[in-house]
């Protein structure tokens, strides 16, 4: 894999690993900048969403750094993708 890709991958980690703790800081009450940075209220989902995308962060988590080790996009990387563009909706959805 090229170094794009790799450079891409590591931001993804990176933000991913930013927005867990977040949403870890949100579930335990605390409010600071760090966690209303990004942050946008939504009325679909309720208390559910402080929830919503802990399975994705954890994904993305998980995944970015597997294929960063294996240097290879395959279909871990096809599902970064379409996970961030599910994450994208919901994020996006009012």
């Amino acid at each position: 894999m090229e170094n794009r890709a790799i450079i891409f991958f590591l931001v993804i980690l990176v933000g991913a690993i930013y927005h867990l703790i977040r949403d870890i800081l949100q579930i335990a009450g605390i409010e600071n900048v760090f966690t209303e940075i990004g942050h946008w209220s939504h009325g679909w989902c309720g208390s559910y969403c402080n929830y919503v995308t802990l399975p994705l962060d954890i994904f993305v988590v998980t995944a970015s750094a597997i294929v960063i080790r294996r240097n290879r996009f395959g279909v871990l990387g096809i599902s970064i993708i379409a996970t961030l563009f599910i994450g994208l909706f919901m994020w996006l959805w009012k």
